[in-house]
């Protein structure tokens, strides 16, 4: 996987929540004072990942949040066993609606792209 893999989508009419995942290139197992999870990734076990969680507006990404060093039996394991995959769409969502609550002309300004 060298680029995000869509692990789960929510659709709307307008907005869509993304979580999708990418491997952790730049893993720090400082912590791991037994050699249990390095033993764990290296026998496919456990998988270490960079978890994002988008959301579109009209197609547009209107809000993200990411989370990295993730080290879970798989991404999906990490929706159902974590709190962090719920507080990233609680986040990502917040930041949706502060830039859907923009004016179209503002958003414009901002992109770069003339009005």
């Amino acid at each position: 996987m060298s680029r995000y893999e869509k692990i789960w989508r929510f659709e709307t009419a307008r907005c869509a929540v993304i979580f999708d995942a990418m491997p952790e290139d730049d893993l720090d197992l400082s912590w791991d004072d037994d050699g249990s999870v390095a033993e764990g990734l290296a026998s496919g076990r456990f998988c270490a990942f960079v978890a994002r969680v988008r959301v579109l507006i009209d197609g547009d990404e209107a809000g993200v949040s990411y989370l990295g060093e993730c080290i879970y039996t798989s991404p999906g394991a990490f929706i159902d066993e974590s709190g962090y995959f719920r507080d990233m769409v609680r986040e990502a969502v917040a930041e949706a609606r502060k830039t859907a609550a923009r004016p179209r002309l503002a958003l414009r300004q901002i992109e770069g792209v003339a009005a």
